[in-house]
Order: structure tokens, then sequence, then C-alpha cells
């Protein structure tokens, strides 16, 4: 390896894999837990095609923006490796947008009422 090489790292590599190969899904927060840049987020999702739900505790670096709407009871929308359900990245909350700027807005549909 040269001087200059960047190695790969594994959760950058499972996060674009997960973008790629996942199921795309709306879940539930259960509990939301910031350790520094690191959200801790157990969420309630259901697999495609299981008779009952999925609980998982997720660790992940999140920006703030992210984490706006993040909260106990609160929808999610995630994303599930297909191979291991278990392996989850989040996306942040449906109720929110980031615009291009960096602000984030609440997300509303064309006839007005609030999106889910």
């Amino acid at each position: 390896m040269g001087l200059f090489s960047r190695r790969s790292d594994p959760t950058h590599d499972l996060a674009r894999a997960i973008a790629t190969r996942g199921v795309r899904v709306r879940g539930t927060v259960e509990t939301f837990d910031l350790e520094g840049d690191v959200a801790v987020v157990r969420v309630r999702f259901r697999v495609e095609g299981a008779g009952a739900d999925t609980v998982v505790t997720v660790r992940q670096p999140m920006a703030p923006q992210v984490q706006v709407g993040l909260e106990p009871g609160a929808p999610v929308s995630l994303s599930y490796d297909r191979d291991d359900p278990n392996t989850v990245l989040i996306w942040g909350s449906p109720l929110y947008r980031i615009t291009e700027e960096g602000a984030v807005v609440r997300a509303v549909d064309v006839g007005g009422g609030e999106r889910s």
C-alpha cells in the first residue's frame, strides 16, 4: 500500500451494501440515546414475510439533522439487510427532510397534509 492510500472502512462498506441490497421499511423508535456523535437507537419493524416484529439496537454515527424527530414512539425510515435483518441502516424520520443547505423542514404532501 502506498503512503496515502485509504483503507476501506467496514462501517461505510456495510452502509453502502445495505443501501444497495437492503429492504427499505418504516419502523418505530423504541429508544434513542447519544454517545458522542453515535446514536444508539432501538427500533421495531416488520421484516417482509415475517409474522412478528423484529427489534434491533442500532449504533450509527448520525448528523444532528438526521436525529430530528427520532424519539420514542416516532416513525423511522430504515433499511435492513436481506441476508441478516438484524443489520440495519437508519435513514431518519419520515416526518422531516433535509434541504440542500442542511436545514431541517417538516415534510408535507401536495394536499397539505403531513406525510407519515
